[in-house]
């Protein structure tokens, strides 16, 4: 969907099909989804990229939730949630947009 580069890597945006399901029905803007990711800023996601792990993104700001993780550059939008406050399941790594 979507590239940036941060210290000369290039990272890629995707959606899952179920993603994608879950925006459209839950008619959460792509674009707001995208600007949540990359307000993570340079540090979270380099520190993550590769975690191996799930991460849970929080943005009260815009009542919803992402969950994505980062392989090899590139950051795999898994879902979204159209709520704000969630369960986070064990060893998600939880982020809340401030």
């Amino acid at each position: 969907i979507s590239t940036f580069t941060i210290a000369d890597k290039t990272y890629s945006i995707r959606l899952t099909a179920h993603a994608q399901q879950r925006l459209q029905q839950r008619q959460i803007d792509l674009y707001q989804v995208i600007g949540s990711i990359l307000s993570l800023g340079e540090k979270i996601i380099t520190k993550y990229s590769g975690s191996n792990r799930d991460i849970f993104i929080m943005d009260k700001a815009n009542n919803f939730s992402i969950v994505c993780n980062i392989e090899n550059y590139t950051i795999m939008i898994v879902t979204v949630i159209d709520n704000a406050d969630c369960w986070v399941k064990s060893g998600t790594i939880a982020v809340r947009l401030k």
